[in-house]
């Protein structure tokens, strides 16, 4: 009987096709984060003449008021009681910085006023009033 000698695999690893799956990865994410942030609903702000831009707007919840007082939650339609909840389960997180208030420029003070109200209630007060700069 005979007897054949074991040759030796190769057993190195391949690493071009992981570099390959890991640059796409990243790329992936990278437009889908840019597509998250740019995806809020369309409102005409108000313009100041003096206004600042927040330095980091990352960690806040994006409100939407249209000027016919529908709410949006990011860009997701919303009332009052789903926001209000949301907002209770944000809190919780410790770098929760708070709410990034968009309402049109033709909305009434009152629907501006009711999420305000919702927001005191959940116990967030750190509300940035988003405009148009001049």
């Amino acid at each position: 009987m005979k007897i054949r000698a074991q040759q030796d695999e190769d057993t190195a690893f391949e690493l071009t096709s992981m570099i390959d799956v890991v640059f796409l990865l990243i790329a992936f994410f990278m437009t889908v984060t840019s597509f998250a942030s740019a995806e809020l609903v369309k409102v005409q702000m108000p313009i100041a003449a003096e206004s600042k831009v927040p330095e980091d707007s990352r960690d806040r919840q994006f409100i939407s008021i249209d000027k016919e007082g529908n709410y949006f939650l990011g860009a997701r339609p919303s009332n009052l009681d789903e926001i209000e909840n949301a907002l209770a389960a944000r809190i919780a997180n410790p770098d929760f910085k708070g709410v990034y208030l968009r309402a049109d420029e033709a909305t009434h003070y009152r629907f501006v006023s009711e999420i305000m109200k919702r927001c005191a209630n959940v116990g967030i007060y750190n509300i940035i009033f988003g405009v148009e700069q001049q």
